[in-house]
């Protein structure tokens, strides 16, 4: 076998396609070449006796398309002109079959022709076509995606998790690990609540690694809440699956909060009720035991004296349930709205002394001194009378009620620099635990039960002064400490503050 014959031989075992393409006699040929690059690039078997112009082998790819449409002799002359400067080139060209060739050119040392290989990247250049387009997917994911090669690398993360995990773009992948992440997390104080149980928040998060069912969920600082699950791949890679549920959470946490509420109000309901029907019944047997009495009893035998005691406990019960009825109707109508407001600018002095002048008596009895905290701002309240009587007197009553003998209680108007006004109650009676001045407050709510409960009444007071004071865009809040006594501070808008008013009127 002759020296050319190996050769030959040799570059036809080549799995890739070879040519040597060369100055000969003034023209460019390809001089040399293999069976892979006459059956890769489909030319003629005619093709392979050789030597043979360059110009052939690119004008019969021309005419079956290979170069896209064009002036044939033109792309001829074009690419027989590039290949005529015998510079190195590589390139990727797609056949009209799908095949994709990657040409590579060398040139010779001589420096008069070039050298190239040809080799079928179709299915590499598929995996890679494919491998952009998972990317682009993972990117466009919700979810964040983190990958952990066998070893523990990370190896791939998505957008998702690198915009949620800012420390993913300081740190070289090779090398950090999923222990590694959840070091990071509390490092860049990403998580929440963890103060002074790092450590036992680490261990969950690893310990959770190796558990290829369970997910946890991760409460970050921003208020967002991630759901972390890891799925283990039959080649050990571990896959980090994070989903945002921060809607599902805050549902979930709004769900729970509105059972708590129904229960809630379902136990003020029933406490309510309850508490209505002792309320209901006091007065009611007074009301029938006096009045039996009177019925079956001679007046003589009584005495007079006796009559009129007996008639003023029928009427003061009589008063006290209307009271209840008035306040619980008062409730409804507010709550369908049906109360209206028949409005007009009020006298704040002449507020205040009919109100104490009407619950002087109560608090005398009741051992409790109430003054005014100091003349009122010369201002007057757009409003209906009967409805502020109602609140002040309300406030009153409930000061009484709970300022022990020898208790002072103050009632004082308020004007702010921004024209708001306030009313102000304030006594130094038992006072209440912050937990309790959200139940005190609601329709039914009642801070201590019918069972309990030292002083009479139904307990509708605030919530009825609440409703009040909100029909008149005012706000009602309590600032209270267990022992040390109550302040219920109502704030009307300015929009209710009649400044320019005649005094006489």
């Amino acid at each position: 076998m002759c020296d050319m014959d190996f050769v030959q031989q040799s570059l036809d075992s080549m799995s890739q396609g070879l040519s040597v393409t060369r100055m000969v006699d003034g023209e460019l040929r390809i001089v040399l070449c293999n069976t892979q690059f006459i059956d890769m690039l489909d030319f003629p078997a005619e093709f392979a006796n050789l030597p043979r112009p360059f110009g052939d082998f690119i004008r019969y790819n021309a005419e079956r398309g290979e170069y896209g449409p064009g002036d044939i002799e033109q792309q001829v002359e074009e690419r027989v002109a590039l290949a005529r400067k015998f510079q190195a080139h590589a390139f990727h060209r797609t056949r009209p079959d799908g095949t994709v060739i990657e040409i590579v050119g060398k040139p010779l040392p001589s420096g008069d022709g070039f050298v190239s290989t040809y080799t079928d990247i179709t299915e590499r250049d598929q995996a890679e076509t494919y491998s952009d387009l998972l990317i682009q997917a993972l990117d466009r994911s919700g979810a964040g995606i983190a990958i952990f090669d066998p070893e523990d690398n990370l190896v791939l993360t998505n957008r998702t998790i690198r915009t949620a995990s800012p420390f993913v773009t300081s740190i070289s992948m090779p090398g950090f690990g999923y222990d590694d992440w959840g070091r990071a997390m509390l490092k860049h104080g990403l998580v929440a609540n963890v103060h002074g149980r790092e450590d036992t928040w680490l261990e969950i998060w690893t310990r959770h690694r190796h558990d290829p069912h369970g997910v946890i969920e991760v409460e970050r600082t921003n208020g967002e809440w991630w759901q972390v699950e890891v799925v283990i791949l039959q080649s050990g890679h571990t896959v980090m699956v994070s989903n945002d549920i921060t809607e599902l959470k805050s549902a979930q946490i709004a769900l729970i909060d509105a059972k708590e509420e129904a229960e809630l109000a379902s136990r003020a309901k029933t406490d309510f009720l309850a508490n209505m029907s002792h309320e209901l019944r006091t007065p009611l047997n007074s009301i029938i035991g006096f009045s039996e009495l009177l019925i079956s009893t001679d007046f003589e035998t009584l005495g007079l004296n006796s009559v009129n005691e007996y008639l003023g406990d029928i009427n003061r019960s009589g008063r006290h349930l209307l009271r209840l009825i008035s306040d619980i109707l008062d409730i409804s109508k507010i709550e369908v709205g049906e109360l209206k407001l028949d409005e007009e600018a009020l006298c704040l002095r002449e507020l205040s002394e009919e109100c104490l002048r009407m619950i002087n008596e109560r608090a005398r009895r009741a051992g409790t001194r109430i003054t005014n905290h100091d003349r009122p701002p010369k201002v007057r309240l757009h409003a209906d009378e009967t409805r502020i009587k109602q609140i002040i007197l309300n406030l009153l009553t409930n000061a009484i009620k709970f300022t022990q003998s020898g208790g002072e209680i103050t009632l004082g108007w308020f004007h702010d620099e921004n024209g708001a006004l306030s009313l102000r109650v304030s006594d130094t009676g038992t006072g209440m635990a912050e937990e309790n001045i959200r139940i005190a407050l609601e329709p039914f709510g009642q801070v201590a039960n019918s069972m309990t409960r030292e002083h009479e009444g139904a307990g509708l007071g605030l919530p009825l002064s609440r409703r009040l004071a909100q029909l008149h865009q005012a706000e009602l809040a309590i600032d209270s400490r267990v022992g040390e006594g109550t302040t219920v501070i109502v704030t009307f808008p300015s929009e209710r503050v009649v400044t320019n008013f005649n005094p006489d009127d």
